[in-house]
């Protein structure tokens, strides 16, 4: 079973946002993830990252478009592309946030479950 990924909102500033993480299963995945600096979360059973857009966008190529058996939670989908949207500081970084998430969708195999929801300019 892959585990789920989403992208929230973090109200601590206007730019940040949250990774979470549940259901990872895999040791070498864990540790991995624990040295690109997620933090694990006993009141949410989950991996947290938090940070700005280039933070967030770094942990987009690195760990889900660049691990195996991670998929976007699909229940969550829209979210974390409202998000990306919503938190990106100026345009070009909102282009590069669609890019990467198109390119996460895409490996993941999701990509169909987010037409319509990307490539639209705010």
């Amino acid at each position: 079973m892959p585990a789920l990924v989403r992208i929230r909102p973090e109200l601590i500033t206007e730019h940040r946002m949250r990774m979470e993480m549940m259901d990872l299963e895999d040791e070498d995945i864990e540790n991995t993830i624990r040295m690109k600096g997620w933090a694990w979360v006993l009141a949410r059973h989950s991996w947290v990252y938090a940070g700005e857009p280039d933070f967030i966008f770094r942990q987009i190529r690195e760990v889900i478009i660049g691990l195996p058996d991670i998929i976007f939670d699909p229940n969550n989908i829209e979210e974390s592309i409202k998000t990306i949207e919503e938190k990106s500081r100026d345009p070009e970084e909102r282009e590069e946030g669609r890019a990467l998430l198109k390119r996460a969708l895409e490996k993941t195999g999701q990509l169909g479950e987010a037409e319509g929801l990307l490539g639209e300019s705010s």
